[in-house]
């Protein structure tokens, strides 16, 4: 044994594998204005997990520098990030799909996996993919946004079959959207929806909006489903670190390729 400042260090064959535990990285690319998702993210992910984020420069928030992230900055922030090497990727921007479509968007997260050798995963896919867990077939979507974004919003949406049965924003612009407090969220949503969603399922749309942070108050008012922009791609990370918990997990002999 070897002693230092009074704090026994045993030799290193003294070391098990109980000692050593598998730490998860998930990468996050966002635009760089957006000051919600990180913080979302590092909130909520699992005490095994640790984030790595790179930011999508972006002026401001027109369309131009939306399309100019989309072309000239999102694939350098996915070659960085992918220098930590993490196990999953999160394209965290809706830009693709709602300027140029779903397909575009599929196209960029696996252009992001191949890059950085993670699994990717979409906001906008994870988005459909809750709305489709509640089974809702309406859904009311709350935004911080003008009509424009809640047009495209409102698109997206029904080209998955789900009908938008009230749409209600806030007016703002996208820089503004990180401003609103949680008990303005929760207030607004009061204000519209009233006392009951006419709907099978509450929608709080937006990456940069502490639609999160308003949770706990909503569910107390509301006994509807309710999924929000960066709950849903949480739960999509949490699904994959899932697999890739039980993939290592699994006895090296259901691992290893079958051979001929």
């Amino acid at each position: 044994m070897s002693w230092e400042v009074g704090v026994m260090i045993p030799p290193p064959s003294s070391f098990t594998e109980v000692d050593f535990y598998m730490t998860w990285r998930v990468g996050l690319l966002i635009p760089s204005p957006n000051s919600v998702m990180e913080v979302d993210f590092y909130r909520s992910l699992p005490h095994d997990t640790t984030l790595h984020t790179a930011r999508m420069y972006m002026p401001d928030t027109s369309v131009a520098s939306e399309e100019q992230m989309l072309d000239q900055f999102t694939l350098p922030a996915a070659r960085m990030v992918g220098t930590v090497m993490p196990h999953i990727v999160v394209f965290g921007s809706t830009s693709a799909s709602l300027l140029r479509g779903k397909d575009c968007d599929k196209e960029i997260c696996e252009r992001v996996g191949e890059l950085t050798g993670a699994e990717p995963i979409s906001v906008v896919e994870s988005v459909n993919q809750a709305l489709r867990d509640t089974r809702a077939t309406r859904v009311a979507v709350v935004t911080p946004y003008s009509d424009d974004m809640n047009w495209r919003i409102k698109t997206s949406i029904e080209s998955q079959g789900i009908a938008v049965s009230a749409m209600h924003g806030m007016g703002l612009s996208p820089a503004k959207s990180a401003t609103v407090t949680p008990e303005s969220i929760y207030s607004f949503v009061q204000s519209r929806i009233g006392t009951r969603v006419p709907a099978d399922a509450l929608f709080i749309a937006s990456t940069d909006y502490h639609a999160m942070s308003a949770l706990s108050l909503l569910k107390i008012a509301y006994d509807v489903p309710i999924v929000t922009t960066n709950l849903a791609t949480l739960q999509a990370v949490k699904r994959k670190l899932h697999g890739l918990r039980e993939r290592e997990m699994a006895p090296a002999t259901a691992r290893r390729p079958a051979t001929t």
